[in-house]
This record gives structure tokens, sequence and C-alpha cells, in this order.
């Protein structure tokens, strides 16, 4: 599973470690030079860069709910499938709903979603050779939505790096910190970026050549698509002033290392049963 992208992932960590490198010297100076919070396509990536991550458990708990192996996964299935959706709310409701009763709005319509999500999925045949890999799947997109937020807030806290916006708002750059400089916890969490993780489940996309013959051919397909449409999330994040280009790489990378891991683990788990 992994060869089949073993040329993407070199050029994956090779463009991240440059971009790490080029981002002690310029970080600071590449935001300065970008800044823009006004701007139209920035904004709009703004509310909803973050789309790919926060729809996984909606689909993934639809899922695992209509291919259940016992009535424990598919209750679980319903559970992931309503909180996810919630949440999934929660995010839309901070960019698209008025001040004035956002939280019930929100609730209601990502809810409303989940519910959408169950429905249509009752409609929908699913042959019984495709039950067992789309069970695994969702598992593994839970799995992995979790991992990724876990850590990457863990990183935030840890790095306390304040934002550049903060830094304008002060009136000074005093308090800019290299990437590589961890400032514990003081309520600032720069590093690394959440969008560009959020953006980044996208790479699950590569699990597709597995999933089914129709996308065997679609590799390359299944790895660019993810990796433009992340870096068109990260490059809006340094222009709206919310990130720093370290912030972003790093953000990249954790959701990609976490994909990394769950198709190398999948894979070793697939081998060892045959």
């Amino acid at each position: 599973m992994i060869k089949k992208y073993k040329g993407n992932i070199i050029i994956f960590y090779t463009i991240a470690v440059i971009a790490l490198i080029a981002a002690a010297f310029c970080d600071l100076e590449l935001d300065k030079f970008l800044n823009n919070p006004q701007d139209i396509f920035s904004i709009w990536f703004r509310n909803t860069g973050e789309i790919p991550g926060r729809l996984i458990c909606p689909v993934a708990g639809t899922v695992l709910f209509y291919t259940y192996k016992n009535k424990l996964e598919q209750i679980a299935g319903l559970l992931i499938a309503l909180g996810g959706s919630a949440y999934f709310g929660y995010y839309i409701g901070k960019y698209f709903f008025l001040e004035e009763n956002r939280m019930l709005f929100s609730l209601i319509y990502g809810i409303g979603f989940g519910i959408t999500a169950l429905l249509i999925g009752r409609l929908i045949n699913i042959p019984d050779k495709y039950r067992d890999i789309l069970r695994k799947t969702a598992i593994i997109g839970i799995v992995v939505m979790f991992a990724q937020i876990g850590l990457i807030e863990a990183m935030k806290y840890l790095w306390g790096r304040v934002r550049f916006r903060d830094l304008l708002a002060a009136g000074n750059f005093d308090s800019f910190t290299p990437w590589y400089h961890l400032n514990g916890i003081n309520g600032n969490k720069s590093f690394p970026s959440g969008h560009t993780a959020g953006a980044g489940m996208s790479y699950l996309m590569m699990l597709l050549p597995y999933m089914s013959k129709k996308w065997e051919n679609k590799a390359q397909l299944c790895f660019w698509v993810p990796f433009v449409y992340t870096s068109i999330v990260a490059f809006t994040r340094l222009v709206m002033g919310a990130h720093y280009l370290s912030d972003v790489t790093m953000g990249g990378i954790v959701s990609f290392s976490i994909v990394l891991m769950a198709m190398k683990i999948y894979e070793t788990k697939l081998n060892n049963a045959k």
C-alpha cells in the first residue's frame, strides 16, 4: 500500500523540510509581505478549509452504522455520526451564523446534517464485498481524525507561539519566536496550524485505490488533489495573518504522517490476516 506512494512521500517530506528550513529565516518577513486579512479568497478558506477533517465523523459514523459487525459497533456509529455532525455544525456556525443564538442554530444544523446523512445512507445498497473494507476505512478515518486533533492541540499548548495578527495588534514584533523555540502554555496557539491539519485530513483519499478497483490506477490523483487543496488552505492562513510558513508546514506534516501511519498499520494487519 505505502509503496504505491513512495515517490509522493519523498516529494512531500522534501518540500516540508525545505519549507521548515526557509521558515527559520523568513517566517516573520513572509507574513509581513503577504498579510491581507480582507482578502475574500482567504476568508472563504478560513471559513471552509477544515471541512475535510470535520466531515470525517459524520460520514465515517454513518458508514459504521450500516456496515457494523455487532450491535455495539452500530450504536458507536450512530453516536459518532450525530456527535460528529454536532461538532461540524459548531464549526460551520462560527463563520456562517449570526452571534445571536449561534450555538443553538449550529447544533440544530449539525444534528440535522447527521440525521440527513443517516437517512441517505439507508437508501444506499452496499454490496457485501465492500462492507468490510468500508467498515475498516471508517474506523481508520475516525482514529486518524482524533489522533490529529489531539496531537495538534498538544503541540499548540507546548509551543505557545504568538500569532502574527496578535503581533500586529500589539504594535510590535517583540513577542515573535522562531518555530523551533518552545514557549510553554501561555494561551497562544499559532504553531502548528489547525486549519492546515484539518485540510490535510483529505489525504485519506490515498486509501481509495485499495477500496475499489476503479481507483487502482488513480493513486497520483489521490495524492495530488489533497496536496494542492491543503497547500491552498495553508497559503490563505498566511494571508490572513493567522499563521506562519512553519505553522502550516507542520500542520500538513502532522496530518500526512498520521494518515501514512494508519495506512501502514492497516496494511500490516491485512497481510497478517492472509
